[in-house]
């Protein structure tokens, strides 16, 4: 049985390479854009599918203008600024932002794209193997799988071997989709020959959320955790590496997502903390920046304190310095949240720092700002105050001119 384990794998590995295989993208917003395009880059051809035809039409151009423009050349691709860094980045070997300055890519062919009008007529459009999911949340992600015209809608079976699922999710609907996946095989008659031996690797569901927001879906550095059927990770993986820079193998179906909604709370617990520090810091007359790297020389360096602070100005490429724009939604890091205090509620773990933290998102939201990014908690929960206006350059938390 290893054996045939090890030759499926393989199969499905090979397979995935072919160019003439395509990939199926459902989901084409800040994040699903940014991925779908490193696709392209990488050579794969795509059928993609987003309610918002504006998305649509804009991934669909951006192929072809980067097909016509001298077949995709690596540099200065109209297949946008991701797609490419992503040629560039391929060319120098996998290497970081350094390597794709220093690095001209040689002439690359550019994926093509062509659109379908629903989840299901994706799931039956020949030649497609994989399928990537990039959805808003639980109820979008049910729909798209579930629906009538879901992925698992057609009665005959489904044409993809492997469905990847990108949404961050609570760890129980990302368990009923990959079963209801795996019930498609006994539905269409998969457990016969066709699967030479192994029938519980095809079709199946792997859950792959990412960390790393939208500046790291655009440089091509997300951080995928996968969870379920092992078998179908390397027809995967290679994509994966497309889109992000490293892949965490998590165990069975919902244990990435699970593994997910843990980071999720320590990203939004750090975002905070940073940003209570640095609105104490200048309150008590200690610039911003300064405090930054003070934090940085420290052991109370982060990711958000490096990359991604929320105050303007200090890093460049981060939302805050765009006016809290183009990054993670508030929304999102609240339904995060959520989804993990209600998962410990069920597990019967404290989370106090969750439910804080979680608080603190809520008025976010409620305050109408959902959609700004998440290191806007620094500026509603801190007030303006900290970065202009009611609180004065110099002036501390006691109303003295600091020195």
């Amino acid at each position: 049985m290893r054996g045939v384990a090890v030759g499926f794998r393989r199969g499905l590995a090979a397979s995935a390479n072919k160019s003439s295989e395509k990939i199926g993208f459902v989901g084409l917003g800040a994040m699903g854009l940014r991925m779908a395009r490193h696709l392209l880059a990488s050579g794969r051809d795509l059928v993609v599918f987003d309610s918002n035809s504006i998305a649509v039409d804009r991934i669909l151009s951006e192929a072809a203008a980067a097909q016509a423009a001298g077949q995709g050349q690596g540099q200065g691709a109209p297949a946008g600024e991701a797609a490419a860094a992503a040629g560039a980045r391929a060319a120098a070997g996998g290497g970081g932002a350094g390597h794709e300055a220093a690095v001209p890519a040689p002439p690359r062919v550019y994926g093509s794209a062509t659109a379908v009008t629903s989840p299901a007529e994706l799931a039956e459009t020949p030649g497609v193997g994989v399928v990537f999911t990039m959805l808003p949340g639980p109820a979008i992600a049910r729909q798209v799988y579930l629906g009538q015209a879901g992925l698992l809608a057609p009665k005959a079976g489904i044409v993809p071997r492997v469905l990847v699922d990108c949404t961050t999710l609570d760890p129980g609907t990302a368990r009923e989709l990959a079963a209801r996946v795996r019930a498609t095989r006994v539905h269409a008659g998969l457990s016969g020959p066709r699967l030479a031996g192994l029938p519980a690797a095809y079709p199946t569901l792997l859950d792959a959320p990412v960390s790393g927001g939208v500046v790291g879906a655009d440089k091509g550095t997300l951080s995928f955790l996968v969870g379920g059927e092992e078998a179908a990770l390397p027809a995967v993986e290679p994509l994966l590496k497309a889109m992000g820079s490293s892949v965490t193998w998590c165990g069975d179906a919902g244990d990435a997502q699970a593994a997910r909604l843990c980071t999720s709370l320590v990203m939004a617990s750090t975002m905070a903390a940073t940003s209570e520090a640095l609105a104490l810091a200048r309150r008590l007359g200690v610039d911003p920046e300064l405090m930054s790297r003070v934090l940085n020389a420290s052991s109370a360096r982060s990711w958000v304190s490096q990359q991604y602070s929320p105050v303007p100005g200090i890093s460049p490429d981060a939302p805050a310095s765009k006016g809290y724009r183009g990054g993670l939604r508030s929304s999102q890091v609240q339904s995060h949240l959520q989804m993990a205090v209600e998962a410990a509620e069920r597990c019967h773990s404290p989370v106090p720092m969750a439910r804080q933290v979680l608080d603190m998102y809520t008025q976010v939201v409620e305050e109408g700002m959902g959609d700004q990014d998440f290191a806007s908690v620094y500026r509603y929960v801190y007030g303006s105050g900290s970065d202009a206006g009611e609180w004065k350059e110099g002036q501390t938390l006691f109303g003295a001119q600091h020195p």
